[in-house]
């Protein structure tokens, strides 16, 4: 018995697919393109170079993205071969699905359709004491132990410099996981 459209749309599933560094946008629009559902989360981010600052939309997973497919849509070969693609996630031979609820959690801290905010996914690892990671303008990193809290987009950090805690204010968006 052939399997009907709402019962392909019962069995769709997520799966991740690899992209080329940098390249997770021409693959969206590549699939797209190819009529299949994509989702890229994108997040804001503070870039500061030579005295400019800008925010962009950069992705939340890095080189990755993911296609919600039916079983009669799941050609592989087609699948990795679209341009900006490495490879559909995999373990040997098998391709593995990622469970819907783990996307449906992801859509659930969207501030806009596909915009991410890195306050939600902080915000309960956030706490006054806490040691975290922030990025330097350079590249490097650094550990800081959080002051206070400072609205949705800075945090107040203590820094060890010269032997003494500094109180200094940075944007959320520096911090790392």
């Amino acid at each position: 018995m052939p399997v009907t459209t709402n019962d392909q749309e019962e069995q769709r599933q997520w799966f991740a697919i690899r992209t080329k560094p940098h390249q997770e946008n021409l693959a969206q629009l590549n699939y797209q393109r190819q009529g299949y559902e994509v989702y890229l989360p994108l997040v804001r981010k503070t870039i500061r170079h030579a005295r400019r600052t800008q925010n962009v939309l950069r992705p939340f997973f890095p080189g990755y993205l993911f296609l919600h497919l039916a079983p009669g849509e799941r050609n592989w070969h087609a699948i990795a071969s679209t341009r900006g693609v490495l490879t559909p996630v995999r373990f040997g031979d098998q391709f593995v699905s990622v469970p819907s609820w783990v996307i449906d959690g992801i859509r659930e801290k969207e501030t806009s359709p596909g915009i991410l905010s890195p306050t939600q996914f902080l915000a309960g690892q956030l706490a006054v004491g806490s040691e975290v990671a922030i990025s330097l303008a350079d590249g490097r990193a650094t550990t800081a132990t959080i002051f206070s809290l400072d609205g949705t987009r800075n945090v107040v950090v203590l820094l060890d410099l010269l032997q003494r805690k500094i109180k200094a204010t940075v944007a959320v968006d520096s911090l790392m996981a």
